[in-house]
């Protein structure tokens, strides 16, 4: 509480109140004991006078007042100074404190995503520097406070990444908004920390366009040097968080569904082709007919198909080119046939702007059966406007069947920029495994979001991938980032299949017999008895049947997850 600078000045405030009404009543009751006649500010004066250690008490006895007083007053004063000074000299003294930071989180750019990233990174315990241009844009981020400092300029400026600390930092991370620029403060970065001899600092950047993630992953600029880049889209990541969260309605054995996603954005194009990749792993070699709305439906569907060319075989979709801002009659007219025609069985809002998306879900609401079809309709956060979706106190939805995806909640959070390939493959093969997870599954302490998890339930789905990547080791293949979904670089041999299978037994077999289990003609799982606890070429075929369809499904499995192999 005291680390505020408001409630520190109440409190003086107050102590300075309590003590001079002490301070006074002690000279009023020294004076009438001593038959001295002083009036009011006679005694006030006295009371400040003690703040310089300039009263000796022979002015008559010492009561218990005054004796409280004397003690007090002094060392109120001294702290009143201090408070001030620590006001007037604020940014002295950071700037000097600066100088001896290290291992700490530098931010460029205090927008919504950067502030919500320098919160969680404050909120963890770290110490933050962040780089804001605008002054108002970093006063008006409500997490300035919080940080150890904030320093107005442009990231791209050497000397201002300099002043903080970047060859003592643990890690930069780029969100300035805008791509050009965050590239821009990435070259300068490798630049400065050219000559960097401890431990890389650790550089995340963000970026927005799907196509210059594409360019920056393909030319492998991850590199060496004083600074290890990564780049992370948030879009990518939000659409398979929720499909986790709100998964449609797909299934082994049931018809297509009719989907529905309406606005084509960043977030929608990467929301349609996680939809694709999750079909394809469920329902492989039959079509899905999403019906996709947007101003530009055609274009972006076509920019999309372009990317990826693995959608042409998965989705023959219903394009329909509407702003439903801005409709003209016979759109709105074919749209409400398409809708009662066949409605959709799930609908996903993804539009950016937050008044688009609600105004787009009202329409939506009105038109499909009530509460009957669930809507899931982006929103930046759950507070805003995305309390207008929240359940009423009560209980109560507030629009039946209409769901909130909080995007900048679920996708601005360490793990997100700090982890790594390996902690975001974790998170998504997590992901991966609610998505695919049955609605009849017996009650799980995984079946949970990740950030819900603890850290011994996260460590599975670390162990699943540190196996994958070490078994694309044995095949001198890395782990890379997804670049074009349907033109994979690298194909898997029926040889590759067959080692990737062994490894994958052999890990099994050795967690087995760490954990106390032997070998047993019928398996006992009191005893800790297994008939399969023998190495792969004494293991049964259909055992090994059952490795072998995990083996081939790797790739799929991470492509579907944002990566893939590639060769060295």
């Amino acid at each position: 509480m005291l680390r505020d600078t408001r409630k520190r000045w109440f409190l003086l405030a107050f102590l300075w109140v309590v003590i001079m009404a002490i301070g006074i009543s002690g000279f009023i009751k020294q004076g009438s004991a001593a038959d001295i006649n002083r009036g009011f500010l006679d005694n006030l004066y006295l009371t400040f006078q003690l703040g310089t250690l300039d009263y000796d008490g022979s002015a008559g006895e010492m009561n218990w007042q005054l004796q409280l007083a004397r003690f007090v007053v002094p060392l109120l004063a001294a702290g009143t100074i201090l408070q001030t000074a620590s006001v007037v000299f604020r940014e002295e003294f950071r700037r000097y404190r600066l100088r001896y930071e290290k291992g700490h989180t530098i931010i460029c750019g205090l927008g919504e995503t950067g502030a919500r990233l320098a919160a969680a990174f404050a909120d963890a315990g770290q110490h933050v520097v962040a780089i804001e241009p605008d002054a108002a844009v970093a006063a008006g981020s409500g997490v300035a406070e919080r940080l150890d400092h904030v320093l107005t300029g442009s990231g791209t400026d050497e000397e201002l990444l300099r002043t903080a600390g970047i060859d003592r930092a643990a890690r930069i991370v780029v969100c300035t908004g805008d791509d050009a620029t965050n590239v821009q403060v990435t070259q300068v970065i490798a630049r400065v920390t050219s000559g960097r001899s401890r431990t890389p600092v650790r550089c995340s950047v963000q970026l927005g366009s799907a196509s210059l993630a594409l360019l920056l992953r393909s030319a492998d600029l991850d590199g060496q040097g004083g600074a290890r880049i990564s780049y992370f889209n948030l879009h990518e990541r939000a659409a398979r968080a929720l499909l986790a969260q709100h998964d449609p309605p797909m299934a082994v054995g049931w018809p297509a569904p009719h989907l529905m996603v309406v606005g084509l954005g960043q977030f929608g194009r990467s929301l349609v082709l996680a939809i694709a990749q999750q079909w394809a792993d469920v329902q492989p070699g039959i079509k899905l007919n999403p019906t996709l709305v947007d101003p530009a439906a055609r274009q972006k569907w076509e920019a999309l198909r372009l990317l990826h060319p693995a959608l042409d075989e998965v989705c023959e979709p219903t394009l329909v080119d509407l702003d439903l801002q801005q409709p003209e009659p016979d759109e709105v007219d074919g749209f409400l046939a398409l809708l009662a025609e066949d409605p959709p069985a799930w609908v996903a809002v993804a539009d950016a702007d937050e008044t688009v998306a609600l105004a787009s879900t009202g329409f939506l609401h009105q038109h499909l059966p009530r509460g009957k079809v669930p809507i899931v309709v982006r929103m930046q956060s759950e507070s805003g406007l995305g309390g207008l979706i929240q359940p009423h106190p009560d209980g109560q939805p507030a629009l039946p069947g209409v769901e909130l995806f909080p995007f900048l909640d679920r996708t601005c959070t360490i793990a997100t920029v700090d982890g790594g390939v390996r902690e975001q493959l974790a998170e998504s093969v997590h992901e991966d495994y609610l998505a695919h997870l049955p609605a009849d599954a017996p009650p799980s302490s995984l079946a949970r979001p990740w950030g819900e998890l603890s850290d011994a339930d996260r460590e599975q789905s670390r162990k699943r991938v540190d196996g994958i990547v070490a078994d694309l080791d044995a095949l001198h293949l890395d782990l890379v980032p997804l670049r074009r979904w349907g033109a994979p670089e690298v194909t898997l041999t029926d040889a590759a299949i067959d080692v990737l299978a062994a490894r994958d037994h052999q890990r099994w077999l050795d967690d087995r017999t760490r954990s106390g289990w032997t070998y047993g003609e019928v398996r006992d799982d009191e005893r800790k008895h297994n008939p399969l606890l023998v190495p792969w070429d004494e293991l049964p075929d259909d055992a090994k049947a059952f490795n072998l369809a995990t083996a081939r499904e790797l790739l799929p499995m991470l492509a579907r997850n944002g990566f893939e192999a590639a060769t060295r």
